[in-house]
């Protein structure tokens, strides 16, 4: 795994470097500043009195996911949401013509094993290929407070080009659509929605963490097997994710190897134009 620090390559230069498996990591900058000054804002007016980081220690399950289902929902339709990233992704040098994006999600994991399933789900080792995102598909994941190794994401950098047993052959993203988000609110001891799960053990040791600043990015690709690692610190951590994708490396065909995926569907009806939102499917 190529893992490399503020690379000054072209947009259609650094997609490629993705498609071959590096990770790219980001400094803060205004935009991404502006973004996660956005999503702490969030938080706390959603948290009231409440230290967004320390408020599960204040509340009871139930509470708290009545709080967090409402934040992550209106993070994610906000317009100003969409606004920001626009202005990130524009910043980082996409062509807005013909760069799409979906909808950012906002994570929130709780320390401990306060809570894992639903709106706080644990995601186990996955490829995000494996829930039919197309294989030319970048991550951009930024923290929003601080993360450090014990409340960040886990990489597994050996399985990039080693097929995992798995049971993406099971997923299908119109019915995870239509009824596992629907569910997340509902999930507080265990997440009985269909995701897609290695069907092999993986060791501790294969995992790669980082710690970030608030504002740092993190660029990957889909085919990447990564998951949440588990948040053995002492606060909640936030973090936001969203997805891009150039349309001509689509039309194209370009894009990481899909070498054990078998998922049906695809997310690409839910990217919007980062010069006029205007949906892919239209």
């Amino acid at each position: 795994m190529r893992w490399l620090f503020n690379p000054d390559a072209r947009d259609v230069d650094r997609r490629k470097l993705l498609y071959q498996g590096a990770i790219l990591f980001y400094s803060t900058s205004p935009a991404s500043l502006a973004l996660c000054a956005h999503a702490r804002a969030m938080a706390k007016e959603a948290f009231g009195a409440l230290d967004p980081e320390h408020a599960q220690e204040h509340l009871e399950q139930e509470k708290f996911v009545s709080v967090v289902g409402p934040l992550k929902s209106n993070f994610t339709n906000d317009r100003d949401t969409k606004r920001l990233v626009c202005a990130y992704l524009m910043e980082q040098g996409v062509d807005p013509e013909a760069t799409y994006f979906d909808v950012p999600r906002l994570r929130v994991v709780p320390h401990s094993d306060y809570l894992t399933a639903g709106v706080s789900y644990a995601y186990k080792a996955h490829r995000d290929i494996w829930y039919s995102s197309p294989s030319a598909q970048v991550n951009w994941w930024l923290p929003v407070w601080d993360v450090t190794p014990d409340r960040t994401m886990a990489f597994y950098p050996r399985y990039w080009d080693k097929k995992l047993k798995n049971s993406s052959a099971g997923f299908d993203y119109a019915e995870w659509v239509d009824v596992g988000r629907k569910l997340a609110t509902s999930q507080l001891k265990s997440d009985a929605r269909n995701h897609p799960l290695p069907l092999e053990e993986l060791s501790s040791d294969e995992e790669f963490r980082f710690g970030a600043a608030a504002g740092n990015a993190i660029l990957f690709s889909a085919a990447h097997l990564h998951a949440t690692a588990p948040n053995t610190s002492d606060r909640t951590r936030y973090s936001m994710d969203f997805r891009t994708v150039d349309v001509e490396d689509l039309r194209n065909g370009v894009g990481a190897p899909n070498i054990d995926s078998e998922s049906r569907g695809s997310t690409l009806g839910d990217f919007l134009r980062v010069s006029d939102l205007r949906p892919m499917s239209q």
